[in-house]
């Protein structure tokens, strides 16, 4: 049948309705050239022809035994229960949780999640969850303008490049001056004007930033001046300081790596986190605990929404229009999961075989580590061929490290390489393995 199952009936009587006579005078502001009459879809198949189809598409895709790509989504262990609870239908056919008394369940769900993020960031509130993390760095950028009243915003380099394209692209919108600056020349940058300062940390290139000296070097200069601090792999939260210890303003993350699959890159989880000043600022939904009035018990509710579907269009901080319940409900499982001890072990691990690797590799012929300051999971290396590093690594059924040219043309013969608790030891044996090759076919051509 057709995509839209209105009959010729129907459609009179809907344009009737809204006093137009016809489909082309409804469509007149879009030009002919975009106008399609009829797709040219194939025909309808069968359900087993379909399956077959399916899996004949699926079978295009490659699935390594181990990856050495991380660069902002990453493979980290994910316990069953994950599945298993996120796969239950109270909660993976659930949508927006808008009449409360019949949501209590997903409700509640949703604040404990905002409770465990919390605690894990010691930041003082947490909201029900953003998109992703891109675009909880790009609503932070903007609610400290709304904050401040100031329209600049500077980004300290290392940032995630996709990240720092999301945040121009929402500050245009604005009319939100976006600039970048390096640790160096950041004091000589600050003044009045800026609403705030964004940095990653660990960075896209590994680095683990001082935080504390850089909040207090932004504090002296300018102390107005909000401070932001965007991760795209929090499991280091197992081990390092969280940002609420360190007097960040607002903090985000991608939530990721607490229990979701890389899969083609998505879904992700926008982690957003502020001081409780801020807390009628903080963009998307908030869900609060309330009891009753006549009685003792208690209630989950959505509060303190700052969006335009809730409040007057002109004082909504933000027009985010859902949450990510599912992928905020599976970070929820896999932090109970991991439990007190869990993720700190997740932590050292990735700590732990990342600097084997880089160690490997700084006895390689042709290697250089580039990073001077400490790293987490990954961390970058100069190499002989990256070509033949990853074409050795493909055939060994490894997923290569990141290409760094791919974003920064001018750093050639460069990796990204990272190393999480899913490397093994057999698979870190084969990629050293790879890199040795790679650098004596280098030195025999030579």
């Amino acid at each position: 049948m057709d995509f839209i199952p209105h009959d010729n009936k129907t459609v009179a009587e809907m344009l009737n309705v809204i006093g137009v006579k016809s489909l082309q005078e409804l469509f007149q502001d879009i030009s002919n050239d975009l106008r399609f009459d009829k797709l040219n879809l194939p025909s309808g198949l069968s359900e087993p022809d379909l399956i077959q189809q399916i899996k004949k598409i699926s079978q295009k895709n490659k699935i390594y035994s181990s990856s050495f790509l991380g660069a902002g989504c990453y493979y980290h262990y994910i316990p069953s229960l994950v599945d298993f609870i996120t796969s239950r239908s109270e909660f993976y056919t659930s949508y927006t949780p808008y009449q409360a008394e019949a949501s209590q369940g997903y409700l509640q769900a949703i604040y404990e999640y905002q409770t465990i993020i919390s605690r894990l960031t010691q930041m003082d509130v947490a909201n029900a969850s953003m998109y992703d993390g891109s675009t909880a760095l790009a609503e932070a950028a903007i609610m400290s303008t709304i904050i401040t009243g100031k329209k600049t915003v500077i980004l300290l380099k290392g940032i995630h490049p996709e990240y720092e394209d999301v945040v121009r692209t929402y500050c245009w919108g604005q009319n939100i001056c976006v600039e970048t600056a390096s640790e160096e020349i950041l004091k000589e940058k600050l003044n009045s004007d800026v609403a705030a300062v964004l940095f990653q940390s660990p960075n896209f290139f590994g680095d683990i930033e001082d935080t504390l000296k850089i909040v207090k070097n932004l504090r002296e200069k300018n102390s107005n001046c909000m401070i932001i601090q965007v991760m795209t792999d929090p499991t280091c939260l197992g081990i390092l300081n969280p940002p609420g210890s360190t007097d960040i303003d607002i903090f985000v993350a991608e939530g990721q790596p607490f229990g979701l699959n890389p899969s083609f890159g998505g879904p992700g989880l926008g982690i957003f986190t502020a001081k409780q000043k801020y807390l009628r600022k903080i963009p998307g939904r908030l869900i609060g605990k309330t009891k009753e009035i006549n009685g003792d018990q208690y209630g989950f509710i959505l509060t303190l929404q700052a969006r335009e579907q809730h409040i007057r269009r002109e004082k909504a901080s933000s027009n985010i229009c859902t949450n990510q319940a599912l992928c905020s409900l599976a970070a929820l499982i896999y932090l109970l999961s991991l439990g007190r001890t869990g993720l700190k072990e997740i932590a050292s691990q990735n700590v732990q075989k990342a600097h084997y690797v880089k160690m490997r590799l700084s006895k390689i012929p042709g290697y250089e580590i580039i990073n001077k300051k400490p790293t987490y999971n990954e961390f970058l290396v100069k190499c002989p061929n990256i070509d033949a590093l990853s074409n050795l690594c493909k055939q060994r059924d490894l997923q290569p490290p990141l290409k760094i040219s791919s974003y920064f043309p001018e750093m050639k013969n460069i990796a990204l390489v990272c190393v999480t608790e899913m490397n093994s030891k057999d698979s870190i044996n084969s990629f050293i393995e790879a890199a040795t090759l790679a650098s004596n076919n280098e030195a025999e051509e030579i």
